[in-house]
C-alpha cells in the first residue's frame, strides 16, 4: 500500500486501510447496483441511479495518483467483498427456501 500524496499525507496507515476498504466496498456496491439496473422504474430507478452517481463521485474525490497506485489492492479487496456478498446471498436463498 502506497502512501497518499499531497494533503492526504496527514492520513495515517489505519485511515489508509479504512479508505481502501471503503473504496472496495463502494466498487462492490456499484457492481450490485449495476446488476439491478433496468429492473426498476420510476422513483426506485432514480434512487439506484443516485446511489451509482454518489459512488462514482466518491471515487473521483480521492487523490487520483494514490488511487492509481493502490488500484490492485482496491480491486482485490472489492473482489473479496463481492465474493462475501454472494456467499451471504446463497445463505439467504437457502433460508428463504426453507
Amino acid at each position: 500500500m502506497k502512501n497518499i500524496n499531497s494533503k492526504a499525507n496527514e492520513i495515517d496507515r489505519e485511515q489508509q486501510i479504512n479508505l481502501l476498504l471503503i473504496l472496495a466496498t463502494t466498487k462492490s456496491l456499484q457492481e450490485q447496483l449495476y446488476n439491478l439496473k433496468g429492473v426498476y422504474a420510476g422513483e426506485t430507478k432514480k434512487r439506484f441511479n443516485r446511489l451509482l452517481q454518489t459512488a462514482n463521485s466518491f471515487m473521483y474525490k480521492i487523490d487520483n495518483s494514490w488511487l492509481q497506485e493502490n488500484k490492485p489492492v482496491v480491486d482485490e479487496l472489492a473482489d473479496a467483498v463481492t465474493d462475501m456478498v454472494y456467499l451471504i446471498r446463497e445463505g439467504v436463498e437457502k433460508e428463504v427456501k426453507k
